[in-house]
Parts: C-alpha cells; structure tokens; sequence
C-alpha cells in the first residue's frame, strides 16, 4: 500500500498551500513526490486517556524526483521531533521552514478504536 503526493516547489511570488500525503497517487512526471509506504509503528497517547508519555508515531516515506526513487526517510511524529520534521520537509520540498505550520500524522488514536492502515495520512500546514 502506498500513499503520495506531489509536491511543488516554492517559487518567489506563489502561494504554498496546504497538502495532505493521502492514498491518492500523483502521476505528474517533474517535481517531488513524497510516499506513505508504511506507518512502521503507532504508539501515540490515544484520546480519552492519561498517559504518562505523549508517545509517538513512525511512518516510512519514500521520496521520489521526477518518477524516479531517490531516497527512504523514518519519520517519528512526537512532540520533540516537531521541528526536526519541518527542518527536513522543508529541505526535501525546497519550501521555505517559516512557512511550515504544522506537519502531522492522522487520525489521532482513540481509546479502543482500531485505526485502519488506509486511513492514515500525513496533512501539512504551510502559511499563506
């Protein structure tokens, strides 16, 4: 199962938007493409409890240059790792690190809910 997106290269003068690395695969042969391959582990605090650690996520992606493999990169979704994730999206997009808000994996966890391996996706918030 993978999940992708393409993403585009900031150029002075345009907008950045808001994008979401979702099931849906992204056939445009030039830019970057980031793949979900895999959510490796999920072991975030689920809603509804208290637990002494927020814990935290693993996802593998895949990242891609013009349809061509180029790299696998671990991501760990955690508090602490929040800025490391913007540092590296921002390299790997070529979009500026101010503009990132937010880079996240969801849906959160549930007390007693199984999540389905399709519904992950990873949503970005860039500034505008």
């Amino acid at each position: 199962m993978t999940f992708s997106v393409q993403a585009q290269k900031h150029k002075k003068g345009k907008k950045l938007v808001d994008f979401t690395i979702t099931q849906s695969k992204t056939v445009k042969a030039k830019g970057t493409q980031l793949v979900l391959k895999q959510v490796i582990s999920d072991a975030r605090c689920p809603e509804g409890l208290n637990c002494v650690w927020a814990g935290e996520a693993q996802v593998l992606l895949s990242i891609y240059q013009n349809k061509k493999w180029i790299d696998e990169e671990i991501i760990t979704f955690s508090p602490k790792k929040t800025e490391v994730n913007k540092e590296w999206l921002a390299k790997t997009l070529a979009i500026p690190i101010t503009k990132i808000k937010s880079i996240r994996l969801v849906p959160y966890p549930k007390d007693s809910i199984k999540i389905n391996p399709k519904d992950y996706c990873i949503k970005v918030e860039i500034a505008k």
